[in-house]
């Protein structure tokens, strides 16, 4: 599955019907900067999604999935391995987003622990506390894959 083709197909299709971004995404219930940002290939829509983009755009989900329109369709298998890697490389984005929103929320408890009390020497609990927080969670990521 490749996000670039497939937004080259979204885009094709969304012009040869003469639909603007803005229309294709209040049919389908997103931003115009969510389409756009998968005629891009910097995305890939959501699962939930791909039923009413095929259906608006008056192709199978196959088709949409593989990034073109042909009259073979694709092996089913390949179809739903490349649904579970997309999903699990957006599960993957999140975890390191909700990682990288953690890690600044501890240093600054720590900044502000630090200086309200001003015992620098004890704060490093918030710290000790983070790491088994961050030991932890990778661990149990890598054990889910």
């Amino acid at each position: 599955m490749d996000n670039i083709k497939t937004g080259e197909l979204i885009a094709q299709i969304r012009k040869a019907k003469n639909m603007t971004q803005r229309e294709l995404a209040e049919s389908i219930g997103v931003t115009n900067a969510t389409i756009s940002k998968w005629e891009t290939g910097k995305g890939f829509p959501d699962i939930s999604l791909l039923e009413p983009l095929a259906k608006t755009l008056d192709i199978t989900i196959s088709e949409l999935i593989a990034g073109e329109k042909d009259t073979m369709q694709p092996d089913p298998d390949v179809l739903i391995q490349d649904l579970v890697d997309v999903s699990v490389k957006e599960q993957q984005r999140r975890i390191k987003l909700y990682n990288w929103i953690i890690a600044i929320t501890v240093a600054l408890i720590y900044v502000v622990v630090s200086w309200l009390t001003g015992e620098w020497k004890y704060t490093w609990i918030i710290w000790l506390v983070y790491c088994f927080y961050r030991v932890a969670t990778e661990y149990a990521f890598k054990r889910k894959t």
